[in-house]
C-alpha cells in the first residue's frame, strides 16, 4: 500500500518543469533525426558556364566556419546568368568587423570567367530571432535572396544560390563549409543527440529528486498490506 501526500506548490512546479524538459529533449531528438536523414541526401550540383559578374551587387552574410572555427562574412556575389541573376557564395572574409563594400572585389575566379560549380541551395526562411539586416552596409544575418536582390537593385533573382568552393590567397580551393542540405546547419547531428540525452536525463533527475524528497520527509511511504 502506498501513502502519498505531495506538496502542492512543489508538485505543480515539477510537473511544469518535467513537461518542458521532455519537450526540449523531443525537439533535439527530432533535429537529430532530421539532420541524420539530410546528411544521407546528396546536394544537387550546378555549373554556370556563361555568366557576367555584377560587382556593384555584392552582399555579405554573417556565418561561422566550422572548418577553421572562425566567424566572418560570406561574400555573395551576383552574376547575370541568362535572364536570371544568381547569387554565388564565393568567398569568406574572416572577422566580426563589417567589411567595407568599396574594398571588396568580385572573387578572382568569377572575374576570370571560369565555370562556377557548386551546390545549388534554396535557403530556409530566416528564423524568428535572427538579427535585423543592415541593408545600407549590405550586411545580412540570414540568407534572404529576394531582399538581397532588392537591396542591390537587381531583378529576376533566382530562389537558389550556388555554394562554390572558396579559393584562398595561395590559389587553393576549399570545399564550401556552408554547402548544407535544406534545414541543416553547421551543428553536427551528434550534438543534437547529446542535447536530447541531456534534457531527458535532467527530466529523470528531476523526478528522482522529487520522489526522494517526499520519501525522506515522510510524505511518500510504502506500507505493507495488512493480512
Amino acid at each position: 500500500m502506498i501513502r502519498f501526500n505531495p506538496l502542492p506548490v512543489m508538485s505543480v512546479f515539477v510537473i511544469l518543469a518535467f513537461a518542458v524538459l521532455l519537450w526540449l529533449g523531443r525537439w533535439q531528438w527530432e533535429r537529430y533525426e532530421q539532420k541524420t536523414a539530410a546528411a544521407r541526401e546528396p546536394l544537387a550540383e550546378m555549373t554556370l558556364a556563361s555568366y557576367q559578374p555584377l560587382p556593384s551587387g555584392i552582399q555579405f552574410v554573417y556565418g561561422v566556419r566550422t572548418d577553421i572555427r572562425e566567424p566572418g562574412w560570406r561574400v555573395f556575389a551576383p552574376v547575370q546568368y541568362g535572364e536570371t541573376v544568381v547569387f554565388v557564395d564565393a568567398d569568406f572574409i574572416v572577422g566580426v568587423d563589417a567589411p567595407n563594400p568599396d574594398e571588396v572585389r568580385v572573387p578572382a575566379t568569377l572575374r576570370l570567367g571560369a565555370p562556377i560549380t557548386g551546390a545549388s541551395i534554396r535557403p530556409s526562411p530566416p528564423a524568428p530571432l535572427t538579427l535585423a539586416p543592415r541593408p545600407l552596409q549590405r550586411l545580412w544575418f540570414a540568407i534572404d535572396l529576394p531582399a538581397m536582390g532588392r537591396n542591390a537593385g537587381l531583378d529576376n533573382v533566382a530562389d537558389y544560390f550556388i555554394a562554390s568552393a572558396y579559393v584562398g590567397a595561395d590559389g587553393r580551393a576549399t570545399a564550401n563549409p556552408f554547402a548544407l542540405a535544406p534545414g541543416a546547419d553547421a551543428l553536427p547531428p551528434a550534438r543534437h543527440l547529446g542535447y536530447a540525452i541531456t534534457w531527458f536525463g535532467l527530466a529523470a533527475v528531476l523526478l528522482a529528486i522529487y520522489f526522494a524528497y517526499h520519501i525522506t520527509s515522510g510524505r511518500l511511504a510504502f506500507a505493507p498490506r495488512r493480512p
